[in-house]
């Protein structure tokens, strides 16, 4: 039970305060949508791209696997990387027109102009000086004013349209764009703001909008987002940049294949004059010789022969590849921007080539947080020349390995040629010549046939990277999030408010109900005083009742209401007291001996000056005696009033005296002494807990006994005893409905 008081103690002070509550929720909602107003609003645009995978993609079938011999598979994280790189970015952003942005300032914020800007800005720049900073521009029919900012001094310039301003020998030019304002009907007249970017400030801040990540790591797809205030632009964007990735895949895959064809082109050219010279010869030689057929015996041999021919023409070739990659490597253009293409494939050498471009990014990464000196830069710095030296070394020695077996080809040659000095001359030499035929024919087949592979790889558009998502023109914004903020700020009122009720509750320490008197106070608690309107004269013949049943108010007693402040109820509890008992029969005498109160009034009781009373005055059931003439009275001759009080008590059955505050007066203190019982009011919300032990002091240091607190204005959620009982809805009014249960509940807790 005690547990149920607590709880409907503590849930009193937010009920009572649920008016501050609901003002506080309702003004951070509209606090919300304040934020919600003004906060820029920002589109999102997802893309997706599918990676294939050579294992298992379409690369793996046979009709396509020789189409990628000259790409490897990247990592998942590698490709979105790339797909975030500057280089991806650059070549996206010559497909749109962001380098200018233009802005019409509002009163409240700006709006973004992407397709609808209502005119158009040129610009021809010698340097870097109006690059990526704000300029303000004020249209006014056909006078236009541009101001810009330099070393923090505003330098305004007057034109028109089609007037190119010059700016320290940068111009920029404005032209109106009449189709777009006849079209919208737009009000060209206003303020606005525009910034033209620097390639690297466009591609930094285009970073800074674009999200790609993989959606799994054993999922090879790619999430492209883009953020921007106009939807729009953001669409166009996104699928600008997938597009860009897929192309420079492509272009990529054909420039290296390119290398490959040209360099075969060249060996067959060389390879072809061989073929016809060998073939010439062999026929002269045939013909001038009338020869048929070879030796038999000499077959094995010639294709030993033939064999060491194709090894030494394919070692020529690694060789002549090798050679190329080290001058490419020497002449300085070393690794810019994308993977070295090269026609020498080694698995080492490309690895290592990966490893570089990995460190690059990483390195460009790093010189946004820190300086070219910083040690993170250095350290990278050395890592990517480690690996530098690493290629070089492994080019130098492919470059050995590919000499040193040429040479031992040649010389394996050489040896072979010799076996067939045994052979007669004319049959020597028509061997000699059907090698060299079919040495160079068997040559040129293979060069061939690799050529059509390179050239199908070098002309195909093919590529197995797919966007299965195109970027859609967003409707709704992602930002800012409308019910996120409303709900955000509403629950911050909510918490706001009741935090506020319950400090306001705590600070202002005021009495609040019975328990606070019994926790403060050895003093006994008379009776409760509930604020219920025009039921007041109820709650003293509740009060009166009680008093009499405990024998703590008994006939020809005199009771002094008193209290330590004004207004907390001591006059009118002493009205209310002598109607209530009155009412239950009794005859009272009501003195007023508070200077401050001569307003008593009592319904059908006779009101004589203290001076005035007789002895034909006690035959009436309510008497009210007042001092308004006599204010010194108690100081004058508290003899006379003493006896005079006794001789109302012998006739009346209960003598009530309304007394000054004892806050201000010590003369409560001298009646409070004559008094048979002494009911000290405390107001419930308007006492502060401090005065409590105001009673307590004087109890002791003047040794009053049967002094009593009273408890008044107490909230109408409790009995006469002071406890909470909560809700007291009668049967009749539930049946009356949810809306009246309601409207009831907030009358009787309000």
């Amino acid at each position: 039970m005690a547990s149920i008081q607590n709880i409907k103690k503590q849930l009193l002070p937010l009920i009572k305060g649920s008016p501050i509550i609901i003002v506080v929720f309702l003004l951070s909602v509209f606090i919300a949508k304040k934020i919600i107003q003004y906060t820029p609003t920002t589109y999102l645009s997802i893309a997706k791209i599918k990676l294939d995978n050579q294992k298992y993609g379409f690369s793996n079938s046979s009709l396509y696997k020789d189409f990628d011999v000259f790409t490897a598979e990247d990592m998942i994280q590698t490709e979105a990387e790339i797909l975030g790189s500057d280089l991806i970015i650059k070549k996206a952003l010559e497909k749109v027109d962001f380098s200018t942005v233009i802005k019409r300032v509002g009163s409240i914020k700006e709006a973004l102009l992407y397709n609808n800007s209502p005119f158009k800005i040129h610009h021809e720049f010698i340097d870097d000086e109006l690059l990526d900073q704000p300029l303000s521009l004020v249209i006014n029919e056909n006078s236009l004013k541009l101001t810009y900012h330099h070393s923090g001094e505003a330098i305004l310039f007057s034109g028109g349209f089609d007037l190119p301003f010059n700016i320290n020998g940068n111009e920029i030019t404005i032209t109106k764009r009449d189709s777009i304002v006849q079209l919208k009907n737009l009000e060209l007249n206003g303020i606005y703001s525009f910034i033209i970017y620097s390639e690297e400030g466009l591609i930094n801040k285009t970073k800074a909008q674009l999200d790609v990540k993989a959606i799994d790591k054993e999922m090879s797809i790619l999430r492209v987002v883009f953020k921007d205030e106009v939807p729009q632009k953001s669409a166009d964007f996104n699928n600008a940049l997938c597009e860009s990735y897929i192309e420079d895949y492509i272009g990529m895959k054909s420039y290296a294949a390119n290398k490959t064809v040209e360099f075969i082109d060249l060996k067959l050219t060389e390879v072809g004059k061989d073929l016809a010279l060998a073939e010439s010869e062999l026929e002269v030689y045939k013909m001038n010789n009338n020869v048929v057929n070879t030796r038999q015996e000499t077959e094995t041999g010639l294709r030993q022969l033939s064999g060491l021919e194709t090894d030494l023409i394919n070692a020529q070739i690694n060789e002549r590849a090798i050679i190329e990659l080290e001058a490419y490597i020497k002449s300085g253009d070393y690794f810019v921007e994308t993977a070295l293409q090269v026609g020498f494939v080694d698995l080492l050498l490309t690895e290592l080539i990966k490893k570089l471009k990995i460190l690059s990014d990483e390195k460009q990464d790093l010189l946004i947080k820190y300086e070219e000196e910083s040690d993170q830069v250095k350290a990278i710095n050395y890592k990517i020349d480690e690996i530098k030296k690493y290629v070089r070394e492994a080019i130098e020695t492919n470059k050995r390995e590919a000499t040193s077996r040429r040479k031992k080809l040649e010389a394996e040659l050489a040896i072979m040629s010799r076996k067939f000095d045994h052979i007669p001359s004319r049959e020597k030499n028509l061997q000699v010549l059907k090698r060299e035929f079919i040495l160079q024919e068997s040559v040129y087949n293979f060069l061939s046939q690799k050529r059509i592979e390179a050239f199908i790889a070098s002309t195909s558009t093919t590529s197995f990277h797919r966007i299965i998502q195109p970027a859609y023109i967003p409707k709704l914004p992602a930002s800012p999030n409308k019910t996120l903020i409303t709900f955000v700020c509403g629950l911050l009122g909510l918490i706001l408010g009741i935090t506020f009720v319950y400090l306001r509750q705590f600070a202002r320490a005021k009495v609040l109900d019975k328990a606070d008197l019994e926790r403060n106070s050895e003093i006994p608690v008379a009776g409760i005083i509930r604020n219920i309107k025009n039921k007041m004269d109820g709650e003293y013949i509740t009060l009166s009742k009680s008093l009499l049943l405990k024998k703590t108010l008994k006939v020809n007693q005199i009771v002094v209401v008193s209290s330590s402040l004004s207004r907390e109820g001591k006059t009118v509890s002493a009205e209310k007291l002598a109607n209530a008992l009155m009412a239950l029969g009794h005859k009272v005498c009501l003195v007023d001996v508070d200077p401050i109160n001569y307003d008593l009034t009592n319904s059908g009781a006779l009101v004589k000056e203290f001076n005035n009373v007789t002895t034909k005055d006690y035959d009436k059931n309510g008497l009210i005696v007042t001092t308004q003439h006599n204010e010194n009275l108690l100081e004058e001759d508290f003899s006379l009033f003493q006896l005079k009080l006794e001789e109302l008590r012998v006739n009346f059955d209960f003598v009530i005296l309304d007394t000054s505050p004892t806050a201000i007066s010590i003369n409560p203190v001298q009646l409070m002494k004559l008094a048979d019982l002494t009911l000290y009011t405390i107001r419930v919300n308007f006492t502060p807990i401090s005065y409590i032990s105001n009673a307590d002091l004087l109890a002791e240091e003047y040794q009053l006994s049967n002094i009593h607190f009273l408890l008044t204005n107490a909230h109408k959620a409790s009995n006469y005893n002071g406890n909470l009982i909560g809700s007291r809805f009668t049967q009749k009014a539930r049946k009356k409905g949810f809306i009246n249960r309601i409207k009831q509940y907030i009358n009787y807790y309000l």
